[in-house]
């Protein structure tokens, strides 16, 4: 039976295309919303959504190239294909899935820095605890920007939870506005040239983080950002201690 390729080669194109858009939307929502510039490079993770959506785009149309005849009937290709698309797309939503525990649900001030806080590192328990009804379910549109403050009545319960791995900025019911930090935000951030002094590295990477940027720069200064892999830098606005940006260098 002479193999009709151009009919093949057409079934595999359209397959790969229609691949591609689902990809699109998955890789889409993953990195402009769950994981918005840098965050994707800080916290790393998602090596597996990527090696998950690369097999998908090269095997998926590869079973079409494979399967597509058009001398089947249409109840066998559309068996096939049905068959075909549920493989991917079970495959394309575990790589979702995985990646949607890793990623970051809010940016915590806590003390004298920012904290990374992502969807693994709150317990449910913590989540039924919180005191205020919008911290008691993980965002799903990003990170939210937050501050951690502990009543004087709750110092010992935070103390012996922090010895046992659950810090208090991994506890929503210490969760307040960020606003309400905002002078402590001020007392412990420090002006751009003396993070030009301590690491000469920070001065090419903060003129290419903060192009675009439409803030002054005497407005701007920095705080250390812890995250699982160690530290990096946040660039703040000091009219508001929201950072700006993010600069990989390792302060603490």
């Amino acid at each position: 039976m002479k193999i009709n390729w151009r009919e093949k080669l057409i079934a595999t194109t359209v397959h790969f295309m229609v691949t591609l858009v689902l990809a699109g939307i998955a890789a889409g929502i993953i990195f402009l919303v769950w994981f918005p510039d840098p965050l994707q490079i800080m916290l790393g993770g998602l090596e597996l959504f990527i090696l998950v959506v690369t097999c998908d785009l090269v095997l998926g149309p590869l079973m079409s190239l494979v399967l597509y005849n058009s001398r089947k009937s249409r109840r066998a290709l559309i068996i096939d294909y049905s068959l075909v698309g549920i493989i991917q797309i079970a495959a394309l939503l575990y790589g979702v899935f995985i990646v949607s525990g890793t990623r970051p649900v809010y940016i915590a001030f806590s003390t004298d820095r920012y904290e990374i806080v992502g969807a693994f590192d709150i317990r449910e328990k913590e989540l039924a605890a919180a005191r205020d009804p919008q911290y008691s379910k993980l965002p799903w549109t990003g990170p939210k920007l937050v501050a951690v403050q502990v009543p004087p009545a709750d110092h010992d319960d935070a103390l012996f939870e922090a010895m046992a791995g659950n810090e208090e900025h991994q506890r929503p019911k210490f969760f307040v506005p960020l606003s309400t930090k905002y002078q402590e935000i001020l007392k412990h951030s420090k002006k751009l040239p003396e993070l030009e002094k301590r690491y000469p590295a920070a001065t090419a990477m903060l003129q290419k983080a903060l192009k675009g940027k439409d803030v002054p720069a005497d407005r701007l200064a920095w705080l250390p950002v812890h995250y699982t892999g160690g530290f990096w830098t946040a660039i703040i606005d000091t009219a508001d201690g929201k950072p700006v940006t993010w600069i990989n260098i390792e302060t603490d």
